[in-house]
């Protein structure tokens, strides 16, 4: 697995973007509500949205993360001081109080040390790592600049009840993810593409089969001349045995508002140098009864399904990331991120 940093790095800048400052993004603007708000003599604190995600090294098994969208506006004269540290959630029971997770970047604003200013507000998204059962009440402290006192607390009850159906769309993303892969990878049919994957279906796969004739054309396939069809026929073998053959787990790595990371552990799957290695025998097997080495590439090639179905198999060392965004309803992979070449350089046999 990537370190924690780079990961983050991607992952808040794609995700996360937009959560600071004071305008508003139209995915905020899609998940505003009548949330709680509360005010004191120089600050007012309003719960702008709120919803369940998944953040690498800070959801836990025995918890949910839950993402609260929050502006706070300077209504005083004194410049106030606003982070991520001033927030807190009390559990109404016991007042177990939380404390904000620290998911944090350079890139994003999360209220780090924001410095606000007298008639100015500032919106930001802080994490929590609560019990959906319990129930809580955010309590944001203030800290001023000057001479004057600093006011007491403000109290906001949480209904989290309204935050309970964002966490259906974890389960869209994984179904997207699995139709993404069981349509592009495996030569399987799903009924979820058509629902939940907004790539199209033969351009996507039409650029999956370019990168396999690249690879292919300087490899295995170097010494032959083979045509377009022909690639397109070895590609759909492939993808038919990767099918039946390829072992893998799949699991929700990351979501955050319209932005989802699946991470893939190939513990078996086609491998070009196992292929390759068995692709030479049978041209040895078929130069034994004769010495015409061009028969021997395309006898082998005459029996690619066969080597691809008796090539010993291969693990992927490290876990891979699927970056998906949900763009007008559908769950979308950019073919051009890092992480999602990777996806596909592994399951046309880069192992």
């Amino acid at each position: 697995m990537k370190k924690l940093v780079t990961l983050l790095t991607i992952f808040c800048l794609a995700l996360l973007v937009g959560c600071g400052g004071t305008g508003t993004s139209d995915s905020d603007k899609k998940k505003v509500k009548v949330e709680p708000k509360a005010s004191n003599d120089s600050v007012k604190v309003e719960v702008k949205s709120g919803e369940y995600s998944v953040i690498p090294e800070v959801t836990k098994d025995d918890s949910s993360t839950l993402a609260l969208t929050i502006n706070v506006s300077n209504t005083g004269k004194e410049k106030i001081v606003v982070d991520s540290y001033a927030f807190e959630l009390y559990e109404e029971d016991n007042g177990e109080k939380i404390k904000a997770e620290d998911v944090y970047n350079r890139d994003i604003n999360t209220f780090e040390t924001e410095r606000l200013s007298a008639g100015k507000n500032v919106t930001g998204t802080i994490f929590f790592n609560i019990d959906p059962k319990k129930d809580y009440k955010l309590v944001y402290s203030q800290e001023s600049y000057g001479d004057s006192a600093e006011d007491e607390d403000i109290e906001l009850d949480l209904d989290l009840s309204k935050y309970a159906d964002s966490t259906k769309v974890f389960d869209e993303s994984q179904k997207a993810a699995t139709a993404f892969i069981d349509v592009q990878f495996l030569g399987k049919e799903n009924e979820d593409y058509d629902k939940l994957v907004g790539n199209n279906k033969d351009e996507t796969k039409k650029e999956i089969l370019e990168e396999y004739q690249k690879e292919n054309e300087d490899m295995l396939f170097s010494e032959l001349d083979l045509k377009d069809e022909d690639y397109k026929k070895s590609f759909d073998s492939f993808t038919l045995v990767q099918g039946k053959r390829a072992k893998f787990d799949k699991d929700l790595y990351a979501q955050f508002d319209d932005q989802a990371v699946v991470s893939i552990d190939i513990e078996e799957a086609l491998s070009d140098y196992a292929i390759e290695e068995l692709f030479y025998e049978y041209e040895e097997k078929y130069m034994d009864s004769s010495e015409d080495y061009e028969g021997a590439e395309k006898y082998a090639y005459s029996k690619y399904k066969e080597i691809l179905e008796k090539s010993k198999l291969k693990g992927e060392s490290e876990d891979l990331l699927l970056y998906l965004e949900k763009k007008d309803g559908k769950w979308n992979v950019d073919l051009s991120l890092d992480d999602n070449k990777y996806v596909i350089s592994a399951f046309i046999g880069d192992i």
